[in-house]
């Protein structure tokens, strides 16, 4: 699954440079891409303090530029605190919100991408939203979650 991460967060990359901070987001009707970019950093770094045990609450830039740059630092401390945690329920559930994330920028795209997610990837994505989408809700067990930002 970290190799997951990587590959959704590269071509997440690329479509919000293709599309640019300005660009509407289609799946969130008031996002730019540059607040998307900016929730996907946020993620990562409060599920590095999760993962690390140690609240971290996520300041993020307000530059395009900045932003970014901050979202690279993100990635990599991401991947090394999970490296350093391996079994840890963090890795698919972030594998699976970058994925979706990738999808979401990929919408932003003046061509849209025809995205898919392999079969082998999908049966995660419903523990992500029952851990942390609906934590509470019925059928869901509560545990961990990711602020909301």
């Amino acid at each position: 699954m970290l190799e997951a991460i990587d590959v959704h967060a590269d071509a997440l990359k690329r479509a919000a440079l293709t599309a640019g901070p300005a660009a509407p987001v289609p799946n969130y009707p008031k996002w730019t891409v540059h607040d998307l970019v900016t929730h996907i950093a946020s993620v990562h770094c409060a599920a590095i303090g999760l993962v690390l045990d140690r609240p971290l609450r996520p300041t993020p830039p307000p530059d395009w530029a900045d932003v970014l740059g901050w979202w690279d630092g993100q990635r990599l401390a991401l991947r090394e605190a999970l490296v350093r945690n391996p079994g840890s329920p963090w890795t698919g559930r972030l594998a699976h919100a970058t994925a979706i994330h990738r999808l979401d920028a990929e919408s932003a795209l003046a061509q849209p991408v025809p995205a898919r997610l392999s079969p082998e990837f999908a049966p995660g994505a419903g523990e992500l939203v029952c851990a942390v989408v609906l934590p509470g809700s019925a059928g869901c067990r509560s545990g961990d979650r990711l602020p909301a930002f």
